[in-house]
């Protein structure tokens, strides 16, 4: 049998990174503090109890510690479209950005923030899909937008903000198009996870509604062709039309349902009350939760064909978390009835619970795809985490009030916590010495005094 040069070049460069892979140091700028998970808390929950809020707060903490240092002990890869674990501008990573953003509002522990600021640095808050105008409408490319509106909001930074105007910009016209055309922009469900909520936060952000009115547009198309009303689900896309699962009933992907019921949190988070569509998404909303509740399984957990459980009925948590995020969401916001829908939460919270594996992350993840398939126990994915994330601060703030929508953005962080959390560069290599530090030192100190500055153009 003839091996050739190309073969045999191939399985060398893959051992010699899978090698590198177990061998590589951190890259420079990852903090110590990032690459050690806090002490595990008690992770047993009640499933018939509102578990205590500290107790949660506690899990958050440690799950998102162990993310972090997961993702930072591994190389940062140049090309990032199919990353699974590493820090990355993908929409696998953007997933847990999402969840970790909302989590470093509440948290009392600076690695958050600081992970989520080095990062966005890192990609020089841009984005992925610049080589193709198709690429430029890509959904899955400006889910890590979320996290530099999120930035934007607590610093009002204008440069942090600029490239997913643009990118969003570029969007719009053909979002808003008025012509219907046979392909969709949005044309997998999980897409409007991805880039509706971001559009409608631009809106709220800059006060020009034209980014929530083409969200709404291509949103509508898009559950004009998925949504099923009979089932009060989403297929994943078209070609789903005309599949069947082992039942013979239609495929009903517990992960893709979740990433619409969890969009659809987002997105009215932004939308104004009076927004003339409003109820459509209020009533879609709570149209899936009331069929979601039906399909949840004895243990706490989805299946990830939500029509044939018995098909793969191994636990499941990538769809889990987005539904019971979405439930105790709803019931925050006084959407979904609290008698009704608390029950199916802390059943699904304490479920998901027993799913952290002895590293921290959060197990029987299903892979990356578009489909229900098999899942195993040590399954992981970032975007997991991020659902899990947000699942836990909505099961924390169960204990308060019920929430007005929209919500307001962030507050502003003070000028020492911008400071504590933004990445320094270190000095260059050459500066060694004391005379070349005094001389650095007035370098630096020349830039600030001889550089104009829009903000104080006569200091």
């Amino acid at each position: 049998m003839r091996i050739s040069v190309f073969a045999l070049a191939l399985a060398a460069t893959l051992s010699c990174a899978a090698a590198h892979a177990q061998t590589a140091k951190p890259v420079a700028g990852i903090e110590e503090a990032w690459l050690t998970p806090l002490p595990r808390p008690n992770l047993a929950f009640d499933p018939n109890t509102l578990p205590p809020r500290q107790s949660v707060r506690d899990a958050l903490d440690y799950v998102a510690s162990a993310q972090i240092a997961d993702m930072s002990r591994r190389p940062i890869q140049m090309a990032t479209g199919s990353n699974l674990t590493e820090i990355s501008s993908n929409w696998v990573a953007a997933a847990f950005y999402v969840g970790a953003a909302r989590w470093a509002r509440v948290s009392d522990n600076p690695r958050t923030l600081q992970f989520l600021t080095a990062t966005a640095e890192h990609y020089n808050y841009a984005f992925r899909g610049a080589r193709s105008q198709r690429s430029l409408l890509n959904a899955d490319d400006i889910a890590i937008g979320d996290l530099y509106a999120e930035l934007y909001s607590r610093r009002g930074q204008p440069g942090v903000l600029m490239p997913l105007q643009q990118r969003l910009d570029f969007q719009v016209p053909h979002l808003a198009r008025t012509e219907e055309t046979p392909a969709l922009i949005w044309w997998w469900c999980d897409a409007l996870y991805m880039a509706p909520p971001v559009l409608a936060r631009m809106s709220a952000i800059t006060g020009d509604p034209k980014y929530l009115d083409a969200a709404d547009k291509e949103w509508r198309r898009t559950a004009a062709r998925l949504w099923v009303e009979n089932d009060r689900l989403f297929l994943r896309d078209e070609r789903f039309k005309e599949r069947t699962g082992p039942t013979g009933k239609p495929i009903y992907w517990a992960r893709g349902n979740g990433w619409v019921m969890g969009g659809l949190a987002r997105l009215l988070e932004s939308m104004p009350a009076d927004y003339p569509d409003r109820q459509f998404y209020v009533t879609t909303f709570q149209k899936m939760s009331g069929r979601i509740i039906e399909l949840q399984q004895a243990d706490g957990l989805w299946r990830a064909d939500l029509n044939a459980p018995q098909a793969f009925p191994e636990a499941e948590t990538s769809g889990s978390a987005f539904f019971v995020y979405a439930l105790a969401w709803g019931i925050n916001h006084g959407l979904l009835d609290r008698a009704t829908y608390l029950p199916h939460v802390t059943k699904g919270w304490a479920a998901l619970n027993r799913q952290i594996l002895p590293n921290g992350l959060v197990g029987a993840a299903q892979k990356t795809g578009d489909r229900p398939v098999p899942t195993d126990p040590n399954d992981t994915g970032p975007y997991v985490t991020g659902a899990y994330l947000l699942a836990g601060i909505d099961v924390m703030d169960l204990h308060g009030p019920v929430q007005t929508l929209p919500e307001a953005e962030p507050v502003r962080d003070s000028p020492e916590v911008i400071t504590a959390t933004t990445p320094v560069p270190p000095p260059p290599a050459t500066i060694v010495g004391d005379a070349e530090k005094a001389r650095r030192a007035d370098e630096v100190k020349a830039t600030r005094a001889l550089a104009y500055d829009p903000e104080n153009p006569r200091p």
